[in-house]
């Protein structure tokens, strides 16, 4: 797997994408642009890694999100951002999820507003738990721009709250019934004080209607929101690179180990 896109030698890395990079399209005009061969091995490269990403690697989940953004025009900083991902994947092959024990549902949801420098919309990510043990996470850029941290938040949590009452329902099935609400953890108190008292005023009345899900999901106690410090916040990891010292607290969070 690593051969086939060029990685035969590889330096250690602590992270799987370097929060220094900013990585952008190529312009119309960049004579790179038509190299098939070289896209068809970005791609192939993506593909390799979108499994682990969403089965068993939550660490990898935004590296992913991000590089695949890319996948019409890559160029070669984005092969070698590909390429370092492979790094860390094959330098963490000792960390893995646990399944152990039993628990109560809950969820941390956060978002990275207007991040993408190109259309400036947000980046949405969640991670739900049962009991100590990851069992979903989501990363993914917003469909539409958010005029406020607040906002952005707010929608982000909106997803969360979607795939809570989902998850209520699989576990009801198979036969583990949730008896108390989930909790879902957020870093912004805005987003909760809204939530809690949607009043439709000037800075809130464009938000879209699908959003507002989550004030009846919270009027009906199928879900509790608990506030949480940003730097607690596991999701950050969904929603932005982070240095070295935050993201491996944060995955030592998520895969049980530092």
């Amino acid at each position: 797997m690593l051969k086939s896109v060029g990685m035969s030698n590889c330096n250690p890395i602590a992270t799987p994408i370097d929060p220094n990079v900013k990585l952008m399209p190529l312009t119309d005009s960049d004579p790179r642009i038509g190299n098939a061969k070289f896209r068809c091995d970005y791609l192939s490269g993506l593909r390799k890694l979108i499994y682990p990403a969403v089965t068993t690697c939550p660490d990898l989940a935004y590296a992913i999100q991000h590089l695949s953004q890319f996948s019409i025009r890559p160029g070669p900083e984005h092969m070698s951002a590909l390429k370092c991902v492979f790094c860390y994947l094959r330098e963490t092959t000792n960390l893995g999820l646990t399944f152990r024990g039993t628990g109560d549902l809950h969820m941390y949801s956060d978002s990275n507003w207007a991040s993408d420098t190109i259309d400036r919309c947000s980046i949405t990510g969640y991670i739900s738990y049962f009991g100590s043990v990851p069992i979903s996470w989501f990363s993914q850029k917003q469909p539409t721009v958010a005029l406020s941290t607040m906002e952005a938040e707010y929608m982000a949590l909106a997803k969360a709250t979607c795939e809570a009452i989902w998850l209520q329902k699989l576990s009801s099935e198979l036969g583990i019934p949730t008896n108390s609400p989930t909790t879902i953890f957020i870093d912004n108190q805005s987003a909760m004080h809204f939530t809690e008292n949607p009043v439709f005023h000037a800075c809130s009345k464009h938000i879209d209607i699908c959003h507002h899900f989550v004030c009846e999901c919270l009027a009906s106690n199928k879900v509790i929101l608990n506030y949480c410090a940003s730097e607690e916040n596991v999701a950050d990891m969904f929603t932005k690179p982070l240095a070295k010292p935050q993201f491996i607290t944060l995955r030592g969070h998520v895969l049980g180990v530092v």
